[in-house]
């Protein structure tokens, strides 16, 4: 048993390490499990296991890595409350498998049951918090941090050239896959059982557009939205000290602010940032919010980007990650963190009232004439509008526009939320790849989410969609990692299953963003002065191209052209140049250069070469051997200056 156990403790140490001072074994004859979790957590406040009971159950505490031949992981406590009981052993011993449909906010569970030989792993509903596995004979690992899972010896680190395929579709690896073969990760709402050697996966959790009665009128809806928020935000308050909110010019973030100063009788906190362009300067907006709602706010200006930004960023994930979001919200976490442990944030707020450009874009198609076969000619005229215009202009929107549209009806949703086509792809691959890929569509994953959602009507197929991929994929795990790379701990209680659900239920017409008949702006309304509400909302996306051709310039032009770069084999040179050259001459490629710029970043982080077979047995350059190196990631960057609290 010793052995065992210091290996189940050095898989738990693989993970990255989040103020925990407690820690739970169990072992057996068949299984070892480790959970830790914080002093201070108040939804560990138990001992997190019960060796002496069967099943044996972790409680309310998360789970970390074990030795064979099971193992689990992950980095903080999370919060789980049943609609039954608080103890996840008593509801597993009444209902079984079925336990994890009485569990509500965000969890990654395991429950090893002894008498059967049965393990349970099961994921939240939203995708707050994963699971990874991997299946090798009749022996199963798993951990709720994919770095725990490739501490283990046996694991291979060979990356899955499907999942590579599409990560440079949607910027992230799609559940089920990860960037490892052989490694795969629950998606949301999805449970795992492992018996006598066989893993079998089910749906628990599909988003239900009749799962209650809907409002009678939008007023009524916009007070039950108020009441519902409150209790989402009560039950996630922090146990001590004022509660702060990450605070935008957007109406998710007010919508949450505002029920957080309603539910408790502290003074909460607001922190917003600005970042130098006056399209991405949401601080005037926050401000007006914070003035209104009595807080306590503080806010910063970065201006410029420091090019050791999208470095760190490759280094908090545990997979290559390329949405240019995540830079604002790593300086945002950043800034956040050094005031408080924990911030409420407004994510998911865009599902209630499809406020996701995609969202937008497919409503203005409605009324447009639809083709079987699409109209490729009106797909090629906005192609080339794209690539010549600038992110949030007139003529990048058009371009858009007329590039759906002449998709076929099926698969728009799926070009929408799609960076890189299967022709631009090819385009980059040498002939090996292509071949080897040639029956991979990547598009047909978003494609079918849309397809299989169980909605009547557009808008909650979208949401439907989202909740399965670009929700968990992009969205939530852009803020969960770089919020715990700054040591912050996000909230989200736009999030709960119970709140989407109502939403679904009401009319798509009060879901329209920019609409004075829009249900979050009812809502908000009944909170504060109409002139803070009716305020036009910023536009949050990080001027990519701009970037590219100044700040960026050199280091996606060094990494992406090197000996590395070019020994890996996964991509033409020449194919890659010439992007970098025409993106510098007018042309936007930010999107597909960045892409390849964070994979690069993420490859030189992570351990072991990647190259074309051809050529093993020569060295990778480090970051620092070619002329780059990251910094720490604690504390605010030089460019940001707080310009006061607010009165």
């Amino acid at each position: 048993m010793g052995g065992r156990q210091e290996g189940v403790d050095q898989l738990a140490l693989a993970c990255t390490p989040h103020d925990l001072q407690q820690t739970g074994r169990y072992l057996d004859d068949r299984a070892a499990i480790v959970a830790r979790w914080s002093d201070g957590d108040r939804a560990a406040s138990r001992s997190p296991y019960s060796a002496g009971r069967s099943p044996y159950s972790a409680g309310r505490s998360p789970y970390y890595a074990g030795r064979s031949p099971y193992y689990a992981a992950t980095t903080d406590a999370v919060a789980v409350s049943c609609t039954a009981q608080h103890d996840l052993l008593d509801l597993y011993q009444r209902h079984g498998t079925a336990a994890v449909t009485q569990l509500t906010g965000e969890f990654a569970i395991a429950v090893w049951d002894r008498d059967r030989n049965q393990l349970l792993l099961a994921a939240d509903r939203t995708g707050e918090r994963t699971l990874y596995w991997r299946l090798s004979g009749d022996r199963l690992t798993f951990a709720s941090q994919l770095r725990a899972l490739l501490a283990d010896p046996h694991a291979s680190q060979e990356l899955d050239q499907v999942a590579l395929h599409h990560y440079l579709t949607y910027r992230y690896v799609p559940a089920p896959w990860t960037i490892y073969a052989g490694i795969r990760k629950l998606p949301p709402g999805t449970s795992l059982t492992w018996a006598d050697g066989r893993v079998t996966t089910r749906r628990y959790w599909t988003l239900d557009a009749a799962a209650g009665p809907s409002a009678p009128g939008i007023d009524q809806a916009a007070e039950q939205l108020r009441e519902r928020l409150v209790d989402a935000v009560r039950s996630r308050l922090p146990a001590t000290g004022p509660p702060q909110v990450l605070l935008s010019g957007g109406i998710s973030a007010t919508l949450v602010a505002a029920a957080v100063t309603r539910s408790t009788s502290v003074r909460a906190h607001t922190c917003s940032v600005g970042f130098g362009e006056p399209r991405l300067d949401q601080r005037a907006a926050a401000r007006a919010v914070a003035r209104a709602l009595g807080t306590e706010h503080q806010e910063y200006l970065v201006t410029g980007l420091d090019p050791a930004v999208p470095q760190q960023i490759a280094g908090l994930f545990d997979e290559p990650f390329a949405s240019p979001a995540a830079i604002p919200a790593y300086l945002v976490a950043r800034y956040a963190g050094v005031r408080r442990a924990e911030a409420f944030c407004g994510l998911g707020g865009a599902l209630l009232y499809g406020g996701f450009p995609h969202h937008l874009l497919l409503g203005w198609l409605n009324g447009w004439p639809q083709r079987p076969a699409g109209l490729p000619g009106l797909q090629r005229a906005g192609a080339a509008l794209v690539r010549r215009s600038t992110a949030g202009t007139p003529v990048r929107r058009l371009g858009r526009l007329l590039e759906v549209a002449g998709c076929p009806p099926p698969t728009r949703y799926a070009r929408i939320v799609a960076e890189c086509s299967a022709e631009q792809k090819n385009a980059l691959y040498p002939a090996r790849l292509r071949a080897e890929l040639a029956n991979v569509d990547s598009g047909l994953l978003a494609e079918a989410a849309y397809l299989a959602s169980s909605g009547d009507s557009q808008a909650v197929r979208m949401t439907g969609a989202d909740l399965l991929g670009y929700l968990p994929g992009d969205v939530l795990a852009r803020w969960s990692t770089v919020s715990a790379g700054a040591g912050l701990r996000l909230q989200a209680p736009l999030l709960d299953h119970r709140l989407l659900e109502w939403v679904a239920g009401l009319p798509a017409s009060w879901k329209v963003p920019g609409r004075r008949r829009n249900l979050a702006r009812r809502a908000a309304a009944g909170w504060l002065p109409g002139r803070v509400v009716t305020s036009d909302s910023v536009d949050a996306r990080p001027p990519l191209a701009s970037w590219l051709r100044a700040e960026l310039r050199e280091l996606a032009g060094d990494l992406l052209t090197d000996r590395t770069f070019q020994d890996r084999g996964l991509f033409q040179p020449a194919a890659v140049r010439r992007l970098l050259d025409e993106h510098q001459a007018g042309l936007d490629h930010a999107g597909e250069i960045y892409t390849l710029l964070q994979l690069e970043l993420w490859l030189r982080h992570r351990p072991g070469p990647v190259r074309d077979p051809a050529l093993a047995g020569q060295r990778d350059m480090t970051l620092e051997e070619s002329g780059y190196g990251t910094t720490g990631a604690g504390g605010c960057p030089a460019a940001a200056s707080p310009t006061g609290d607010l009165r």
